[in-house]
């Protein structure tokens, strides 16, 4: 019920963000609200964490393994590789772009292309970390500890999907739900289920979560398909790869070996 409750909020906080969204003009300013906003958020989850969760706030930030980072960095850049390996072998075109790029926020003025880029990844990181706590850190394990790590995957998996929804246009909505809904579901499946692999590590879920950001609006890649459905179906394959590539390596040997060589 809380878990909903905290969407709601999140809804909120966005509805009152989106004729701001609007009436800015400069990319560098619209920058700057979306960071104060998903500050906002990590306050809320905060709030519920330490008010819901069965444990303190030092436990869920707590580094379970240094061994973790270093497993989440190679599955980022192999969660890459797999999706851009998957995509051309269903015959889409990869066309390299100018960099460096502000994908999406082309429509925008800017004051200066390095300051505006370096705020889209300052954004993208610091995103992807209050998702994750939001998400993973709260969600997730606070589903899980009621209901089974499947349901808590499931329903943190969702709820991060929706969240997704920040501009109320019905155009923009139901191309979200043709275009990115199932890649965003997706994603957040494999990394809830990194989280359970990774002793529930808040910090490594964040490290693959942010690199996958950071390769989304840096690689200047772009991707075209030519059939429908071709983006939901790289997503599903990529993560069913994924998920049987997180089951198949021994992560728990690896991360015990780590912390005996530290």
């Amino acid at each position: 019920m809380c878990s909903l409750l905290l969407l709601i909020l999140i809804y909120l906080l966005w509805f009152l963000r989106y004729p701001m969204w609007q009436w800015l003009e400069f990319l560098e300013p619209l920058f700057l609200m979306l960071l104060l906003s998903y500050f906002a958020i990590l306050l809320f989850s905060i709030f519920f964490l330490k008010k819901e969760a069965k444990k303190p706030l030092s436990e869920v930030f707590k580094v379970r393994s240094y061994g973790t980072i270093p497993i989440a960095i190679v599955f980022a850049f192999v969660f890459q590789a797999v999706w851009f390996t998957m995509s051309l072998t269903i015959g889409a075109d990869l066309d390299l772009l100018s960099f460096p790029g502000l994908r999406e926020y082309e429509s925008y003025t800017v004051y200066s292309i390095p300051l505006a880029f370096m705020l889209y990844v300052v954004f993208a990181v610091f995103g992807a970390f209050v998702e994750e706590v939001t998400f993973r850190g709260y969600v997730q394990s606070r589903i899980a500890s009621g209901y089974g790590h499947v349901i808590g995957v499931f329903v943190a998996s969702l709820l991060f999907s929706l969240q997704h929804i920040h501009i109320f246009q019905l155009d923009w909505i139901i191309d979200f739900f043709q275009t990115q809904f199932i890649y965003v579901f997706c994603f957040g499946i494999v990394v809830g289920y990194l989280f359970l692999k990774n002793k529930q590590d808040i910090w490594s879920v964040f490290v693959f979560h942010a690199l996958a950001n950071i390769f989304n609006i840096s690689l200047p890649i772009k991707v075209t398909y030519v059939f429908p459905f071709s983006t939901q179906i790289v997503a599903v394959a990529s993560s069913i790869f994924m998920i049987l590539l997180l089951r198949l390596v021994p992560i728990e040997e690896i991360i015990h070996s780590t912390d005996m060589m530290e």
